[in-house]
């Protein structure tokens, strides 16, 4: 609001209290002073209009000591929580003399109504967008050495947990003007270290010191203001630090990792394996309360069962959440083995992540007075599999939640969690034996070595090979039967091609399209409930949504009807190996249990999908009523709040008053959550990896090693494949590169040749279908995508676990 007219200009020191508001920067400073940080001196000139300035403007300068001063405006407006004016109004450096200071003053306040302000507040849609009162700052010039700025949160990411800090030499006019790069420094809190500096020049600005100087001030400053800050410094030629600026970081969005997940132990060592192929990418909230959280309470259930602990404990342990990204504590599986089984950890590596972790270390095993019982209350659980998948039957068919307002939908959401829970415990029991089975196996082939060979993990392949009927196999091959009933009449090849694909949703659940229509239909009654990232709440089922099967479908339609062969078969079968002395007898009789573990396994899987669509459905009906309620602004951001959240939401509660904002903000913070990348294992607070910084330059002829799951030998154009939008490019007879896949991308594995993946273990879901296909594969390269390019003739050796470079695809822009 606009001041009276008839007051009168006057002056306010900087460290004295103040008679009314004198504007954010000033306001900022006071604050800084006030809780001792050392700031120049300096006054602020209040209720100043142009052409009537203070009586005493020349007596403050002189007070100051007459040299050069810097002088910057405080708006009434500027410098505050919803909005900074950052670089809208003037500031003046350097001025000399008092004419100096005067013409200084002077455009400070007519910056007020500029151009560049005025349009500021036009863009945040302010309704009172009257210009408001200048107050304007006077501050004794630093005769910098170096400056910059310090944000003790990042505005980019908004994550609280980084510290930013930027330095030039001289003036920190120079980082704002952009005429020269600056010392790009991070802090992380977390590890309590800085990140490898980011700098223009080979000295640093900033001796290591000056830096933790810094760093300690910003995080006070933090603190007695409460708040995240954008604090302005700079160091004279003495060495004395000054604070020229503190003002709220206005920009953030929901903080990145609000629902982090501590871990147990901080040095625990987790992975993305698995979990990362029933999950890829990041999570949204929604997800994390209900299907990670299943997870969890089924892995305490099961170790509640077998006496390993009394109840629940409402922290996650096992399946931890850092930056929205799910990990699997492996640590924390090798402290269970320890108190049961006794197991190795390594056991536990091979079985999830295809190959040994030697950071995890073995803890001391429990004595067998205690492990006795407790393997055998496991062994009973492992053993009930046809009990268990009856159960998981009966789960997936359970009745569907009904819609009846957002509360009542609510509580019967709630009332049923436990069935998600018990789905997913009974899943991990089933899953339990094909992942025991692999590493039993392998250890069979491999005898005494000490870590089995790329030889013994393809034996193993081999062996588990010759499993049947495995229900996700089905994916590809009801897909495949659907594309030939359509090449079969070249009229519906021509409406495939041609017709958009969701005209041709239409189509195929008409009449009209008859045998065609009704193979359609069976086929989404037998998998409609899978999809990519099948375990995300938010993802539709294909049931929900069709389009991505609709898209595969055409695709092989379109491959089938082409003059090329679908795919070739794999240049060399699998090579036959000697395994005479290595238990052949016993491997004889365990490999078909090894087969059952794998169809259970994948049984299990299907049910558990299906268990979890029955709530993705109730969840899509609550956030409708919430929509039509207005506690929400969109269905969508139902999948941004916690489940208890979602419940203070529904009762109406003054804690759930703000979560519709909440969701908004998460939902941004989650665009930046999709962006990040970890490796797959690490331990202690996972961090993304930065930049390209696993790539390898490969050469031609040279080798990619990771673990050979499906055996044979095959050549081909590798097809290096981010996202399931860029699988409907691929060719027939390419070998597909991913980081991993799950069942949504199993639709193209009737087209290509060979597999390779950065992630993935001889149990894994790429590793069980690629081998009912027989195709080479080799997965847990761990960073295959980046060491290939779509165009690259590369030869993949299911046998030995080798992807060779035959030769490097040419750049386009080289070419012609």
């Amino acid at each position: 609001m606009r001041r009276g007219m008839d007051l009168v200009a006057r002056i306010v020191r900087l460290g004295n209290p103040a008679p009314e508001p004198m504007g954010g920067k000033a306001e900022g400073l006071n604050r800084l002073i006030g809780h001792g940080f050392r700031v120049p001196a300096g006054f602020v000139i209040l209720d100043a209009s142009p052409g009537a300035l203070p009586e005493s403007l020349e007596a403050e300068w002189k007070a100051l000591g007459e040299g050069p001063v810097a002088v910057r405006s405080s708006a009434l407006d500027e410098d505050g929580e919803a909005a900074s004016f950052a670089g809208q109004f003037a500031t003046f450096l350097d001025v000399a003399d008092f004419s100096g200071l005067q013409e200084a003053v002077e455009g400070c306040l007519a910056s007020a109504a500029g151009e560049g302000a005025m349009a500021y507040r036009e863009s945040r849609a302010e309704e009172d967008s009257e210009v408001s009162p200048m107050c304007v700052l006077v501050q004794k010039m630093v005769d910098a050495r170096a400056a910059g700025v310090c944000f003790t949160a990042d505005p980019v990411t908004s994550r609280r947990d980084l510290l930013i800090l930027d330095s030039v030499r001289g003036l920190g006019e120079k980082l704002v003007s952009g005429e020269v790069t600056a010392d790009h420094d991070v802090f992380e809190r977390s590890t309590r270290r800085w990140r490898n500096r980011e700098q223009e020049e080979s000295v640093p600005v900033l001796a290591p010191d000056e830096r933790d100087r810094i760093k300690a001030d910003a995080l006070k400053a933090e603190t007695d203001f409460e708040q995240p800050l954008d604090m302005e410094w700079a160091i004279d030629e003495s060495g004395e630090l000054f604070w020229l600026q503190a003002r709220p970081v206005t920009t953030l969005a929901a903080d990145p990792r609000e629902l982090d997940t501590p871990l147990p132990q901080p040095d625990d060592v987790w992975t993305r394996c698995n979990v990362g192929e029933m999950m890829p990418g990041a999570v949204s909230p929604l997800t994390f309360s209900t299907c990670a959280r299943g997870i969890e309470m089924g892995w305490q259930d099961n170790a509640i069962a077998i006496g390993v602990q009394a109840t629940r404990d409402p922290r996650q342990s096992y399946v931890v959440m850092f930056l929205g990204h799910l990990f699997i504590n492996l640590s924390e599986g090798a402290r269970f083995s320890a108190q049961v089984t006794g197991a190795s950890a390594d056991q536990q590596s091979l079985a999830i992540c295809g190959r040994i972790v030697p950071e995890v270390s073995n803890p001391e095993p429990a004595s067998w007075r205690i492990r006795l019982p407790r393997i055998a209350r496991q062994l009973r659980q492992l053993l009930a599999v046809k009990r268990n998948i009856r159960r998981l039957e009966a789960l997936a068919d359970g009745p569907a939640i009904e819609r009846r307002g957002a509360l009542p939908t609510w509580e019967a959401i709630d009332a049923g969690l436990e069935e998600l829970y018990e789905a997913y415990a009974l899943h991990l029991q089933v899953s339990a034996v094909a992942g025991a089975m692999a590493p039993i196996l392998l250890a069979i082939t491999a005898g005494q070595k000490e870590e089995p060979s790329l030889e013994d993990h393809a034996r193993v392949a081999e062996l588990l090979a010759g499993a049947e009927d495995v229900e996700s196999a089905d994916v590809v091959a009801g897909l495949e039967r659907l594309s030939e009933l359509i090449v079969a009449d070249p009229s519906m090849v021509k409406r495939f091609m041609e017709a958009d694909p969701q005209e041709l949703v239409s189509w195929l659940e008409h009449p009209a399209s008859k045998s065609v229509g009704e193979a359609y239909k069976a086929y989404l009654t037998k998998h409609g409930h899978r999809s990519v990232r099948e375990l995300d709440v938010r993802q539709p089922e294909w049931a929900e949504d069709p389009l991505p099967v609709i898209r595969a479908l055409r695709h092989q339609v379109g491959l089938r009807a082409g003059p090329t062969p679908r795919r070739p078969v794999a240049a060399s079968a699998a090579r036959p190996q000697d395994v005479a002395g290595r238990g052949e007898r016993i491997l004889g009789w365990l490999t078909p249990w090894a087969h059952r573990a794998v169809r259970n396994r994948e049984r299990a899987k299907s049910l558990l999908v299906a268990t979890t669509v029955r709530f993705k459905r109730a969840y899509r009906a609550l956030a409708r009523s919430l929509v039509e309620e207005g506690r929400l602004p969109d269905e969508d951001a139902v999948f941004f709040l916690l489940h208890e959240e979602l419940g203070l939401l529904c009762r109406g509660e003054e804690a759930g008053k703000n979560l519709a904002a909440t969701a908004e903000a998460r939902r941004e913070a989650l665009a930046y959550h999709e962006t990040l990348d970890f490796a797959d294992v690490g331990q202690g607070i996972p961090e993304a990896e930065e930049g390209e910084t696993r790539a390898v330059d490969l050469n031609e002829g040279d080798r990619i090693v990771g673990k050979p799951v499906s055996r044979g030998c095959v050549e081909g154009r590798a097809r290096v494949v981010h996202s399931l939008e860029e699988a409907q490019f691929i060719e027939p007879g390419e070998i597909l590169v991913a980081r991993i896949t799950d069942v949504g991308w199993t639709p193209f594995f009737g087209v290509i040749s060979g597999l390779v993946t950065d992630l993935g273990s001889a149990v894994s879901h790429g590793a069980v279908v690629a081998r009912e296909y027989g195709l080479p594969a080799v997965l847990n390269t761990r960073s295959g995508t980046q060491q290939l390019s779509t165009g690259d003739q590369i030869r993949v050796d299911g046998d030995r676990g080798w992807v060779d470079v035959l030769s490097r695809a040419i750049p386009e822009e080289t070419q012609g």
